[in-house]
């Protein structure tokens, strides 16, 4: 089964440009228009009656099309993993699309080769209920993005929230999560650090363990003990790494207290 021919080609580009709220993609006429004087040869155009309505029912329209959006991706991570492929409707998206369709009816047909061809209705807009109206236009342009080859390539940047499309169809999971093109250097660049300040921070916590049972019971200031735990793992530190103060030592205490009652339990 396919869209019916008549449904514009470039619908699923309306549909990520609606999401990162591109405002020339978002559906004008969900509230009621009003003709404004103009200069020849247009003589007049529409402006909404309400303004402050429109806008409202504009921001509702991009607000149900990122829920939507982002129910569909979330369907396919797991964690810092991303499965496009994997992604499927959710209880809650087979709910919306079939209360949608069932108020909305979309037809089938045939084309001259036999193929099933899906009809989809014009949106209904009522100007009583405009949020209401800007939600079902949302749903529809929904429905016509889930119809398409973009259904795996769409994505949302974790580092800014921006929506785009892959430049290709992924094949498998993709492990360090999804970054658009602004992000995805640095996101890479982020993990290699984590990746090396990692055995740094396992160094100082073992320093730290190796010389917490030396403090003297006897001395009970907490502040003083971390004090001089920094400046003993400061010590025993490489010229490359960078030093401590005991304010990390306070933020680590746990750790470094568990870790040197498991690990150095005798040492004095």
């Amino acid at each position: 089964m396919h869209l019916d021919d008549s449904f514009p080609p470039d619908a699923p580009w309306r549909f990520l440009m609606a999401l990162n709220d591109s405002y020339m993609f978002i559906p004008n006429g969900m509230t009621e228009l009003m003709r404004v004087p103009a200069p020849p040869p247009l003589n007049y155009w529409l402006r909404p009656k309400d303004e402050a309505l429109d806008q409202k029912a504009r921001k509702a329209y991009v607000a149900h099309l990122r829920s939507l959006a982002d129910a569909w991706i979330n369907t396919g991570r797991h964690g810092s993993v991303e499965s496009p492929l994997d992604r499927k409707l959710s209880r809650s998206l087979r709910q919306t699309l079939r209360a949608w369709a069932a108020v909305n009816r979309p037809d089938i047909t045939f084309d001259d080769s036999g193929e099933t061809v899906l009809l989809m209705p014009v949106t209904k807009i009522d100007y009583r209920s405009p949020i209401a109206a800007a939600e079902n236009a949302a749903v529809l342009l929904f429905g016509v993005f889930l119809d398409s080859p973009f259904r795996s390539r769409l994505f949302k940047c974790l580092r800014c929230e921006a929506y785009y499309y892959s430049e290709r169809q992924p094949r498998g999971p993709i492990k360090h999560g999804t970054y658009c093109p602004l992000h995805r250097h640095a996101a890479s660049a982020d993990r290699s650090n984590e990746r090396k300040r990692l055995p740094e921070r396992e160094q100082k916590l073992d320093l730290a363990a190796q010389c917490w049972n030396r403090w003297p019971k006897r001395i009970t200031d907490e502040g003083q003990q971390a004090e001089w735990v920094a400046a003993e793992v400061n010590r025993g530190l490489g010229l490359d790494c960078a030093e401590i103060k005991r304010n990390w030592v306070t933020r680590h205490r746990a750790t470094i207290q568990e870790r040197a009652e498991r690990r150095y339990p005798t040492a004095r």
